[in-house]
C-alpha cells in the first residue's frame, strides 16, 4: 500500500521544530545499564534511554543454572556501569531454548522445525549480517511452516526436494536465481547471516565456505510471530497534543504496517494517509531509537504547534521523535482511521475532546 504524504511535504516548510537538541541529549552522564535479565525490547529501551543502541545478539542455549529466565540476555559486550560513549552499541548473549535447526551448505539451505507446533514466518527474514547486501524473507516459502515440517531454498535448480537428515518431509521448497537471497552462502561473499523476526534477532550463525560439507546452527523461532510486539497501538490525546505511545513493559511495537488517515476536513483531498514508522516525518530527538519499532516506554510526540518550546505529554513517556503540525491539518482534531495489519480490519478513533484526556487502543 502507498501512503501519500502530501499534506506533510506540503506543511513541513513551514512546522518549527523547537525542541531540546540531539546534543543535550547525548551530553547528559550517562552509565552503561545492567541489561542480564531483560529481553531485548527492553534491553532496547535501557540502552536507548542513555543514547546507546543494541548491537550483535549472540544465543547459547538456556538451562537453569543460568540464574536468568529463557529468552533474556545472560552477557554484555560493555559491562555494566562503565561511562557510556553516545551512539556506541552493546552486543549481548541471549539465552534460548533452540527449536529450529538449519543444515546448510554452499548452494543448499533447509529450516528444520524441531517443535510441536507450527512456526509464523511472518515477519521472518534471513540476510546477511557483515553488510552484504542479500536477502531472503521466509514468507517466500509461506505464510507458516507446519510442525515438525522443513522448507528449503536453493541457488542451484532442482526438481524435487533434497533429502536431509532430520527433515520427516519437506512442506515448502524453491530455488532462486537471485543472488541477492543467497544469505547463507560465503560464494556470495556473505561471511555470517543472522535470522529476524519483527525486529528481534534470533540467530546468528557462519555462512557456509564454498565446497564446504554440510553445516548446522541451532536457533529458536517462537510459534508466534509477535512474541516480543504488542498486538495494539496505542494513542493518547488532547486537542493540542497526540503521542502514540508503548505502555508495554517487554514487547516492542511495530509502526511500519500500519497506515494513519488523517479525516481533517482542511485537507484536499481528503483521507490522506501517513505512515507512523517513516522516520522521514519527524525532528528525530534520540537518533539511536527507532521510530518504526518503540521499545518499552517510547512514544511519538505530536502537537498543533502551539506552546512549541514545550516538551509536555499526554501521559508520561520517553519522546524519541517530535512532528508540529498547523492546528488546521492535526490529524486527531477530527475522527482518524488506522488499517490494522494482525486483523486486516480498518478502525477509527474518535476526535480529541475539549479539556479531556482521550484514549484510542486499536488492534495494531
Amino acid at each position: 500500500m502507498k501512503i501519500r504524504q502530501r499534506w506533510f511535504l506540503a506543511f513541513a516548510s513551514i512546522v518549527c521544530f523547537c525542541v531540546a537538541s540531539v546534543a543535550q541529549l547525548q551530553e547528559q552522564s550517562q552509565v552503561i545499564p545492567n541489561l542480564a535479565g531483560l529481553n531485548i525490547p527492553q534491553a532496547t529501551a535501557a540502552l536507548n534511554r542513555v543514547g546507546l543502541t543494541l548491537g550483535n545478539q549472540s544465543s547459547e542455549p538456556w538451562s537453569e543454572a543460568a540464574g536468568v529466565p529463557q529468552n533474556t540476555i545472560s552477557v554484555q559486550s560493555i559491562p555494566a556501569g562503565q561511562p557510556a560513549t553516545a551512539g556506541a552499541a552493546v552486543d549481548v548473549t541471549v539465552l534460548r531454548s533452540p527449536n529450529v535447526s538449519l543444515s546448510y551448505d554452499d548452494n543448499d539451505f533447509t529450516l528444520i522445525n524441531n517443535t510441536s507446533a507450527g512456526i509464523d514466518f511472518n515477519g521472518l527474514v534471513f540476510g546477511s549480517a557483515d553488510g552484504t547486501p542479500a536477502a531472503f524473507s521466509a514468507t517466500r516459502w509461506a505464510g507458516s511452516l507446519d510442525a515438525a515440517g522443513c522448507a528449503q531454498v536453493w541457488s542451484v535448480i532442482r526438481s524435487v526436494p533434497k533429502d536431509v537428515a532430520g527433515c520427516a518431509r519437506i512442506n515448502h521448497w524453491l530455488t532462486t536465481n537471485n543472488a541477492a537471497e543467497y544469505f547463507w552462502t560465503a560464494v556470495n561473499g556473505v561471511g555470517r547471516f543472522k535470522i529476524v523476526q519483527n525486529g528481534v534477532e534470533r540467530g546468528n550463525c557462519p555462512a557456509a565456505p564454498a565446497g564446504a560439507a554440510t553445516m548446522t546452527c541451532d536457533i529458536y523461532l517462537p510459534s508466534n510471530a509477535s512474541e516480543d510486539a504488542t498486538p495494539y497501538i496505542y494513542f493518547a490525546y488532547t486537542p493540542q497534543r497526540l503521542i502514540v505511545f508503548n505502555r508495554s513493559e517487554n514487547a516492542f511495537m511495530p509502526l511500519n504496517n500500519t497506515p494513519l488517515y488523517n479525516n481533517n476536513p482542511n485537507l484536499t483531498p481528503p483521507h490522506q494517509g501517513l505512515n507512523l514508522g517513516d522516520s522521514n516525518l519527524y525532528q528525530l530527538l534520540n537518533p539511536v531509537a527507532n521510530v518504526a519499532q518503540l521499545a518499552p516506554g517510547q512514544c511519538i510526540l505530536f502537537t498543533d504547534s502551539s506552546e512549541a518550546d514545550s516538551m509536555t505529554t499526554p501521559q508520561p513517556c520517553d519522546v524519541i521523535a517530535r512532528f508540529d503540525m498547523p492546528a488546521s491539518i492535526a490529524f486527531w482534531t477530527n475522527p482518524f482511521d488506522i488499517d490494522s495489519v494482525t486483523s486486516g480490519h480498518s478502525y477509527s478513533c474518535n476526535a480529541a475532546t475539549a479539556g479531556q484526556l482521550t484514549i484510542c487502543v486499536m488492534p495494531r
